[in-house]
């Protein structure tokens, strides 16, 4: 949600609050963001970030989302046009994301909005709340926002779809094992990656898959820690499609070891809908004194693919636009204390992001995990900086006379806005919203549940979101 929106209509007293106001409020959202991903991660892994987006995302959509369209209704500042265009903009994103998945850009997409937005809250937070603070009048803050964007290489978006765990007495003793996910629609003609990881097995040798010199799948290659393996060709494997028939497993030539501490997987492309599981022959070698536990990731193509020279244009855009940054920061360090304080907390957020993947066994990919990161950060900043907003202007000013013809809508708004109805509504909002991402996530619900709570599926509102928060800048309303 964009912070712009909150109680849009208070008025505003000319003061400048110390430095100490806005970083209160940081490292609040800071602490606040750490203990909600602990906590998520202690109870349900990495599947736990991913229900907490959706949960507390929710009510960020919707609320978001009431505010923007009150302009609407009134017509302001050109909005029913603006409304329009970026209507079309999120469904042409939307088209393009279900053909092409192109999560990785999304990830930057909304980096950008939240990015912009955590800067505009620390400027309306120091400024006491006027009506707009302008993100880009602090030096530097363009090319930073960038340089951050740019960082990520190709293979930083992967993201995982599915993860299953399962221990060495799960598997079959007969060679070939099968391992179940929740069905992924739509799958037919996608490019997926699997791998299979046994973590904190850094020189055991209790296991091993198999693989084949010969290309027996030309949609694909075996990966040993994310990279080509020249050893072979293939890894001997089967996906599993809901409802179908186990077709004829095969044997390969080549010993793969599973244990170890390093990822096993192969790149393929589904040949049907409904993807929900891979066969794989995973076989005893040495005898351990302990269990073994895997993981099973599902994970996305990388991005788009792209050329070399882009790959080189990226690095050289890195560099010059990080010799900016810093010109900016140390030319005048005393002028531009508030970009110091942005980087600051950027690079506070992302050790914190590390901390967090160092207590989980199953960390999969760094990048989509900072992202959730970020996104969590942003939800609770919101919270954090509405509340500090709403305290500071308790008093909103009543509707002008011309909005009476929208009442309606204007008077639900005025509602909204008394600091004891907005918490109210929101502890709502996300209590309906956890009921049911728990019932999709825990309790098996419908799957026609995916479109509101899957995480993949939440993506699209997100999208949605962002989009919606480039606005025309309002036109004053005349109280007089």
């Amino acid at each position: 949600m964009s912070s712009v929106s909150v109680a849009e209509n208070l008025s505003v007293p000319p003061m400048q609050a110390p430095l100490s106001v806005p970083l209160r409020n940081i490292s609040l959202t800071l602490a606040l963001t750490v203990a909600t991903l602990s906590v998520a991660g202690l109870l349900a892994r990495e599947q736990g970030y991913e229900m907490v987006i959706v949960t507390m995302g929710w009510p960020h959509v919707i609320l978001g989302f009431i505010f923007f369209f009150g302009k609407v209704v009134r017509g302001e500042a050109s909005m029913r046009r603006a409304f329009a265009m970026l209507g079309l903009l999120t469904l042409a994103i939307w088209i393009v994301h279900y053909n092409y998945a192109i999560t990785g850009l999304i990830y930057l997409y909304f980096l950008y909005h939240a990015f912009r937005d955590e800067i505009f809250v620390f400027l309306q937070t120091r400024a006491r709340h006027p009506p707009r603070s302008n993100v880009f009048a602090i030096a530097g803050v363009a090319p930073a926002i960038l340089l951050m964007l740019l960082l990520p290489q190709q293979k930083s978006f992967r993201h995982d779809l599915r993860r299953t765990e399962f221990t060495d007495a799960q598997v079959a003793r007969a060679g070939w094992s099968l391992i179940p996910f929740k069905a992924v629609p739509n799958s037919r003609g996608r490019e997926f990656y699997f791998y299979l990881e046994a973590p904190h097995t850094a020189g055991v040798r209790a296991f091993t898959t198999q693989a084949t010199t010969t290309d027996t799948r030309s949609d694909g290659a075996v990966l040993v820690n994310d990279r080509r393996w020249p050893q072979a060709a293939d890894l001997v494997f089967l996906p599993h499609y809901a409802g179908s028939a186990l077709a004829s497993l095969t044997t390969g030539d080549v010993p793969v070891l599973l244990t170890g501490g390093h990822r096993v997987g192969q790149t393929f492309r589904a040949e049907q809908d409904n993807l929900d599981g891979i066969w794989m022959p995973i076989n005893p070698l040495e005898a351990s004194n302990s269990s073994t536990n895997f993981v099973l990731h599902l994970a996305s193509p990388p991005l788009l693919p792209f050329p070399g020279w882009l790959e080189e244009l990226r690095l050289l855009l890195v560099v010059l636009l990080a010799a900016v940054v810093l010109w900016k920061l140390l030319v005048r360090p005393k002028q531009n204390t508030q970009l110091w304080i942005c980087l600051v907390v950027v690079v506070v957020g992302l050790y914190g992001t590390q901390a967090i993947l160092k207590s989980s066994n199953n960390a999969g990919y760094h990048f989509p995990l900072i992202f959730q990161f970020v996104v969590v950060f942003h939800y609770w900043s919101w919270y954090v900086f509405s509340f500090d907003k709403l305290r500071a202007l308790p008093q909103p000013k009543p509707i002008p006379p011309r909005t009476l013809a929208v009442g309606w809508y204007d008077r639900a708004l005025a509602r909204l806005r008394p600091a004891r109805n907005f918490w109210l509504t929101v502890i709502m909002l996300n209590l309906i919203s956890a009921a049911g991402v728990f019932w999709y996530y825990k309790l098996g619900g419908p799957l026609a549940l995916r479109f509101g709570f899957d995480y993949n599926y939440f993506l699209y509102f997100l999208v949605f979101h962002v989009t919606f928060s480039f606005s025309p800048k309002p036109r004053a309303i005349s109280t007089g």
